[in-house]
């Protein structure tokens, strides 16, 4: 079963994506010792628990040439076009208004998983369903991955990716990871593993912390709870 757990993982939370959001989540697990959850407490950990978000990014604006020019990438952060009529001059008012729009139009983003993988529940749900963990347990990290986003375009995106992210936590400093790493996946999309250092305190009295991260064109932004990120009565990042 857990290799088929393992397999069939992302179908299961779409799944839970896709069920009534009015559904009150099983919540047992919370209750009970890690060693003590059944198969369907390591999916709840695993797939909707306080540790892992679903959401949908959002897309960053159409670059200007000269911003393309300075980024040194002509085909950067660019529309679609136009199309002939525009160009010719066929028409104007109205239509020419709605050319401008399909022309800056995108495609929402596929919903991604946003996950705290250094969590010890996480981390101990994975090891039951026979899951091979995207990171190294890492102590001195907190590692944050973002599942199923299109495989940033570029050279050397590991670094220009920490550079576009951070932990926003209120009244207080925001903090950028020391390092993130970018595993490709299936069909061009990728998990990208943020590591953030644990010299950077984060406790129950923050409230609600934001993870912030640009990949690409598109941007991602999810609160989490230390309030719910508490197992037995510990705060678990």
């Amino acid at each position: 079963m857990y290799r088929l757990f393992a397999l069939c993982f992302f179908s299961l939370a779409t799944l839970l994506l896709l069920a009534d959001d009015s559904a009150p989540s099983d919540s047992a697990w919370k209750d009970k010792p890690a060693s003590k959850w059944s198969d369907e407490d390591v999916v709840q950990v695993l797939a909707n628990s306080p540790w892992v978000k679903y959401v949908r990014p959002e897309h960053i604006r159409d670059l200007s040439a000269f911003e393309r020019r300075d980024g040194g990438d002509m085909q950067a952060g660019i529309g679609k076009g136009l199309g002939l009529e525009a160009l010719i001059g066929i028409f104007g008012g109205p239509k020419m208004t709605e050319a401008i729009a399909r022309a800056h139009f995108k495609v929402p983003a596929d919903v991604v998983v946003v996950r705290w993988e250094s969590a010890r529940p996480m981390r101990v749900a994975e090891q039951r369903a026979g899951v091979t963990p995207v990171h190294l347990a890492d102590d001195d990290h907190y590692a944050i991955a973002v599942y199923g986003i299109p495989m940033p375009p570029g050279r050397n995106m590991a670094n220009v990716l920490k550079g576009i992210s951070f932990i926003k936590r209120e009244h207080q400093k925001d903090f950028k990871p020391s390092r993130v790493e970018i595993l490709r996946q299936p069909e061009n999309t990728a998990t990208i593993v943020y590591f953030f250092p644990r010299s950077v305190e984060i406790t129950r009295k923050d409230g609600w912390i934001t993870f912030v991260a640009q990949i690409g064109r598109l941007f991602v932004a999810q609160n989490f709870s230390t309030e719910e990120m508490q197992f037995q009565g510990v705060l678990e990042l």
